[in-house]
């Protein structure tokens, strides 16, 4: 006879890094199912002040607590791929991921009825990131308390700041800006103390192995830092312009989404945030521009696309706005995407990179890889060329 209520408590957080309150979630699942998938958000972006590991790396920290905790459950990892405009298809993601999981433990869900396995959902009601946790009327609801030290709240936004930025990291929750999203785990929620020794507070061992994963790659910390300040820098200066307007104020940008020939044009950035990554040509709206003058501009000082303005205007064929709030870790960045399809031809338009940017390239639509393009680009390429490829089903099938 089973002791437990449910084959499968399913985990969701982007874990930047796990600390001793996922853990204490950990346990709570490992009381009511025999397995445990930890679906780990934002896993193939690249690195930034929000998102420092890499899911491999993740991967790894969460693992080694696990073993820590010595979990009575079995726990199964595995990436989960954003969507951030396309809650369906992130929905579906999730599900495929927990089917497959359920098909490795043996119970494979077929049909419905009492036999169907019994999958719970674990995750903090905390705020409006949360709204997920309803998506799933088919699963159980099983909330998972926010967890506190003493009278401090665990947010992995500080303990990023205690393990990049120890020298000034106040304890002061989540950045000023967009949120965590759809992240189950402790990670955000109102400052409720100060503590001084970050060790006590997250976890002597996981605070121990993200310390020891910096001094390991310096490289890796030093773009982590420097991405981490300039977005920390650009929310001041917007914080202080609202402060004398008195209300929020969105920063406009927009992007060319430039189709040939089964490529698109990208550019790499020269700078920070960003720098190395590539991107869709843009950038800011200037002060008497509309986003469509905006747009032909960013993409000729950037690109340097060999073809008449009048040329490129012609072959619009759709503009929409991106805003969605975790779009950009600068703050509240809307961005106005115009999609251009240029006549398919053997040879491509000619690109020379400009002032702007580091490099100028057409790129197969098929080698186009979110963890290596610029905060929300991959998801608007993904939105309005509809054949750009990143297969999930391929991606857990890939999991060992």
């Amino acid at each position: 006879m089973r002791s437990k209520t449910h084959d499968l408590a399913v985990f969701i957080g982007r874990f930047q890094p796990v600390h001793d309150g996922h853990v204490a979630v950990l346990r709570q699942a490992a009381e009511i199912a025999d397995t445990i998938v930890m679906l780990v958000g934002g896993a193939y972006r690249p690195r930034s002040g929000k998102n420092p590991f890499t899911y491999d790396e993740r991967r790894a920290f969460i693992e080694a607590a696990a073993r820590d905790a010595g979990l009575d459950a079995r726990l199964v990892i595995l990436p989960l791929v954003d969507t951030l405009y396309n809650d369906r298809a992130w929905c579906a993601n999730v599900r495929a991921a927990a089917n497959m999981a359920l098909r490795r433990a043996g119970a494979a869900r077929a049909g419905g009825g009492a036999a169907a396995p019994k999958v719970a959902l674990t995750g903090c009601e905390k705020d409006r990131s949360a709204a997920y946790l309803r998506w799933f009327p088919d699963w159980d609801l099983v909330p998972a308390p926010v967890q506190t030290r003493g009278a401090v709240t665990l947010h992995a936004t500080d303990l990023r700041r205690a393990l990049f930025f120890p020298e000034d990291a106040p304890m002061t929750g989540p950045e000023a800006g967009p949120g965590t999203g759809r992240d189950t785990g402790p990670d955000t929620g109102p400052e409720t103390g100060r503590e001084t020794d970050p060790a006590a507070l997250w976890g002597a061992a996981a605070f121990a192995r993200a310390r020891d994963w910096i001094a390991a790659n310096p490289a890796a910390a030093a773009t982590i830092r420097e991405e981490a300040a300039f977005s920390a820098r650009y929310r001041a200066r917007t914080a202080e312009a609202e402060a004398v307007f008195g209300h929020p104020i969105p920063i406009n940008t927009v992007d060319a989404v430039i189709i040939q020939s089964g490529h698109v044009l990208t550019v790499q950035r020269a700078a920070a945030p960003g720098a190395g990554l590539c991107a869709l040509p843009g950038g800011h709206v200037d002060r008497g521009e509309t986003a469509l003058d905006a747009v032909l501009r960013e993409t000729y000082e950037e690109a340097r696309l060999d073809m008449p303005r009048g040329a490129l205007l012609s072959r619009l064929r759709g503009r929409r706005v991106f805003d969605h709030p975790e779009r950009s870790e600068r703050g509240w960045v809307r961005t106005e995407a115009f999609l251009f399809e240029l006549e398919d031809r053997r040879k491509l338009e000619k690109v020379k990179h400009g002032s702007d940017a580091a490099a100028a390239f057409w790129t197969p639509l098929a080698e186009i890889s979110p963890a290596e393009m610029f905060e929300d680009h991959f998801d608007i390429l993904q939105t309005m060329v509809p054949e750009t490829p990143f297969a999930y089903a391929s991606i857990l099938m890939a999991q060992g």
